[in-house]
Parts: structure tokens; sequence; C-alpha cells
């Protein structure tokens, strides 16, 4: 294991992440630039990894609070590593756990926002990083349905996930009494395709939904001004 620092390019802040373990990718970051947060919101965070989510969400958003829950714990760990040096231990609880298990974890409807950035993938785990990757024992219909028990009613649940896997998402999201409300289309270039979808999904909303596309760059590799903005 080798551990090492990433900044945030926020102030000082990082996350710390080991080099065995897949670490967080732009997904992540876009989904927390774009999850709506208020000062006072408390935010879960299921399988949080090394926290950046969470860490964003407190920091850029200025959330009250935020939980995180890591099945790895060696991996949660880092995160409470993260929360002391960037002095939000007092903000910044990470709890070793399976999202499966969300009802011993905890409250019931506790939540007013849930971020996930779930394993993207099926298939058996052949390293740490896999593990972070594909899903195994916990499945993308146990993070919906702990985003459904954690949330309160008219909370919000935002995912972030491969663009092939969305007609899964919006069924286990209806079934668990989640509506889709915002579905943004993530191209890497318009050439490319789509590549990923973050979705915000209400607890007990009407059913309605806006659609979104963010292109990250353009034909040159460069990033456009609207990726930019929302980034920084």
């Amino acid at each position: 294991m080798s551990i090492y620092p990433v900044s945030l390019d926020i102030q000082d802040y990082i996350v710390f992440q080991d080099s065995e373990d897949y670490g967080f990718s732009q997904d992540s970051v876009l989904l927390a630039n774009i999850a709506k947060i208020g000062a006072n919101d408390r935010v879960l965070d299921l399988g949080c990894g090394a926290g950046v989510l969470a860490t964003l969400a407190l920091v850029k958003k200025g959330a009250k609070s935020a939980v995180g829950i890591e099945i790895q714990k060696d991996i949660a760990d880092l995160a409470r590593k993260g929360a002391l040096h960037n002095n939000l231990q007092d903000k910044f609880a990470v709890i070793d756990g399976n999202v499966r298990d969300i009802k011993n974890l905890v409250k019931a409807e506790s939540f007013d926002v849930v971020l996930c950035n779930p394993p993207y993938f099926v298939g058996e785990h052949t390293s740490k990083k896999s593990l972070s990757r594909q899903e195994g024992e916990s499945s993308l219909a146990h993070f919906v349905s702990a985003s459904a028990w954690a949330l309160r009613f008219g909370g919000d649940a935002y995912f972030v996930l491969k663009a092939d896997r969305l007609a899964t998402l919006f069924h286990l999201l209806v079934a668990n009494n989640l509506e889709p409300k915002n579905l943004t289309l993530v191209y890497p270039k318009l050439s490319k395709g789509v590549d990923s979808v973050i979705v915000k999904a209400r607890k007990g909303a009407k059913p309605s939904l806006k659609i979104d596309t963010l292109v990250l760059m353009d034909e040159d590799g460069n990033y456009l001004d609207t990726y930019k903005e929302l980034y920084h």
C-alpha cells in the first residue's frame, strides 16, 4: 500500500488515496458540482471511498454535515485521515459497513441529500481496484434502496453512472419511490457520444423529467467554458 495526497484545488483541501485502489474520477467531481446542496443539508455519501464527494459537499457546497459509508475498512480509514487533515472531523463521519445493511447503519429519513458514485460494472473482483469499479456484495439495487431508506421525504439522491445502465437505474429509482427529476447527459466530446449520466431523483415527487447536456471538450481536446465554470 502506498498512500498519497490528492489536491481538490480548493485552498489546501486534499483526499488521501491508496495506489492499490481505484482513485476518484472526474465523474465524482462532476457529480459533486452538479448536486444542489444547501447550508443546512445533511449529506450521505454511499460507498464513499476516500471521501471525495462528502469533502466537496462540505468545503465547496457548505453542507452542514456529511456521513460516508464504505465497505473497505482501509479505504474508510483514509477518508477519516482526510477529514482530520482537513479539520472536518466534526462534520464528516465515516461508517464501516455495507450499504445493503443500511437499516443497521443510519436512521430512516435522516438525510437531506444522498450522493452516490456506485461501482459501474458487473463482474468478479480480482483486486482492490476492481472492488471499487465492479459490483460485488452490494449491487446497484442496494445503493438505490439504501438511498430511499436514508432520505427524508422530498430529499434528493444524486447518482453518476455509465450511460448503458440508465434504464436499470430509472427502473430501480421508481420502484423505490425516488422519482427521476433531472438527467444530465455527459459527453467527453460530441463525436464520442454520451459516456456517463448524472441523475437527480426526489423522494416522493410527482413524475417530470428535465434533461440537460454537458459536453466536456471540443474536438481538439480542449475543455469548454461550460465545463470550466462548473468545475471551478
